[in-house]
């Protein structure tokens, strides 16, 4: 896996739940409110959020196109950030996520995906993605409180986490403490603007109006196919609409025992 050399000091990395979650964690909504915030503009972006998803752009180069600071977004775990940015005391957004929410959303992403099948009913991928063996990057809990330790412990960089819950239901002061922590000064009525802009309706139409794909689809002619698809809901607790009784219950006891040192306050709600 190779990262850009070049990493500002102002620099800022999007950071997600899950290796496979970046799509479905809120990232999409995060990375738009922080590069209007980084304009000071309530603006959409015309490029989509994967021009700058640091495994899978066709041409690392393009990055030093990108004016300084930059909104990068990347599935790594901490421990395979790039160095130089961690170094230069680069900027961490963390979002948090209901897991539970997650699966929803990532079930019903992959049916979207004729390159990526999934499994035919949701209890069979639910188990697969939170009770199954461990994936490669270490899976939804390793993957937290790997961030949550580093978050504790590191110096150089600053981490900071938002939960996906928090902005839905209060997207002004969530915008308001993002500007804050990126050193924006930015005026009532623009922080108004962005979180009009940025409601997941408004989202959802300039994705499938505004964008621009074609650097991906040189990459991958279905690329259009399968991006332009992100948005589906996003609601609070729609888990309660897939979860039984039971796939709940067995979920919540591997939580709390995954979880029992963990200071990480999830949303379920």
């Amino acid at each position: 896996m190779s990262f850009p050399t070049k990493t500002d000091s102002a620099g800022i990395a999007l950071l997600v739940d899950n290796y496979i979650q970046i799509l479905l964690n809120g990232t999409h909504w995060v990375w738009e409110i922080v590069c209007m915030l980084l304009k000071n503009k309530a603006e959409y972006v015309k490029e989509i959020k994967e021009f700058s998803f640091l495994e899978s752009i066709p041409d690392i180069k393009a990055l030093d196109d990108i004016a300084s600071p930059r909104a990068l977004n990347t599935h790594a775990p901490y421990r395979w950030l790039p160095k130089q940015h961690l170094e230069n005391g680069g900027k961490i957004i963390h979002v948090v996520r209901n897991p539970k929410d997650i699966a929803v959303s990532m079930f019903f992403h992959l049916g979207n995906s004729k390159d990526r099948p999934r499994p035919t009913d949701f209890k069979t991928f639910c188990e697969m993605l939170y009770m199954g063996p461990v994936p490669p990057y270490g899976g939804w809990y390793a993957f937290e409180k790997e961030y949550e330790q580093a978050k504790e412990k590191e110096t150089l960089a600053a981490i900071f986490t938002v939960h996906y819950e928090s902005i839905k239901k209060n997207p002004i002061q969530e915008i308001k403490r993002l500007a804050k922590y990126l050193d924006v000064d930015v005026k009532d009525d623009v922080v108004a603007e962005i979180a009009d802009k940025c409601s997941f309706r408004k989202l959802k139409e300039a994705d499938a109006t505004l964008k621009d794909y074609s650097v991906m689809t040189k990459v991958n002619p279905k690329a259009k196919e399968a991006l332009s698809k992100m948005y589906r809901k996003g609601e609070i607790g729609d888990w309660k609409n897939h979860f039984t009784v039971a796939m709940n219950e067995r979920f919540d006891a591997r939580f709390k025992e995954e979880m029992k040192d963990s200071k990480i306050e999830v949303q379920f709600e």
